[in-house]
């Protein structure tokens, strides 16, 4: 079993520990066995007080998966490796935040999209929709609604994308807390090199202004590139400035 996957099977542990004292109203499953699905589409519910997922509809048509083979840190586990650790970061940050806060003046919503492996070792690109479902007295999360979207018809990108909605968040606090898994992401010199980029200095002016050779530019270009899964200067930098790297 992976780091990632253990990372998660704590984590939901840990929360399962807090949430288990939370007093609460079920509401049945059973009015979502008419939520309209398409081929491309599954849904289910992720219970944070129980063994995680408890209820799902077009799962394994969409992704090959039985339920026993989908609970939280098998659904990280299939996340692409390069993705694993922003989308395992997103998530439980989300989590922590949720079962936290009294969402009674308003839902929390997560939208995530990254490349998913299927049982049959094909990647898709999913579109994850993520909201709050089962409120506890005091409105915190209990339990959330998740349905995935196959969206590679429109997305074969391999970058994730995100955005998180939630009543009382300060969105660039949290931000900051995502950006740490960036850290390391690049290094001294890539970050130097995408900053001169990102002015606008053509290779030969990056080469004069760092004391390296065009070639040796050249090299970093390839791989700042390779590392974000981009082909133009624009989608670089807006991958760098969304999540707080320049």
């Amino acid at each position: 079993m992976d780091e990632h996957r253990n990372h998660m099977r704590a984590f939901r542990n840990e929360v399962k520990r807090d949430v288990s004292k939370y007093e609460y109203e079920t509401i049945p499953y059973a009015s979502l066995d008419n939520f309209p699905l398409n081929p491309k589409q599954c849904l289910y519910i992720a219970h944070w007080a129980k063994d995680g997922i408890v209820y799902e509809r077009g799962l394994e048509q969409l992704t090959g998966y039985s339920l026993s083979e989908f609970n939280t840190e098998d659904l990280v586990h299939y996340i692409h490796p390069d993705e694993r650790e922003l989308v395992n970061k997103l998530t439980q940050e989300a989590v922590k935040y949720v079962v936290k806060t009294d969402l009674r003046k308003g839902h929390a919503h997560l939208f995530l999209s990254f490349r998913f492996k299927k049982k049959d070792g094909t990647y898709i690109k999913i579109l994850r929709q993520s909201s709050s479902y089962e409120l506890d007295s005091k409105g915190r999360m209990v339990s959330n609604f998740s349905l995935l979207t196959d969206v590679s018809f429109i997305d074969s990108s391999n970058r994730v994308e995100w955005y998180f909605d939630a009543y009382g968040l300060d969105l660039d606090e949290f931000k900051k807390l995502i950006y740490a898994v960036y850290d390391d992401f690049f290094t001294r010199r890539e970050k130097e090199i995408i900053h001169l980029i990102e002015k606008g200095y053509t290779s030969a002016r990056i080469a004069e202004v760092l004391f390296i050779s065009t070639h040796t530019v050249a090299t970093h270009r390839k791989k700042i590139f390779r590392k974000v899964g981009v082909s133009t200067v624009a989608d670089l930098i807006f991958f760098c400035k969304k999540n707080g790297i320049c």
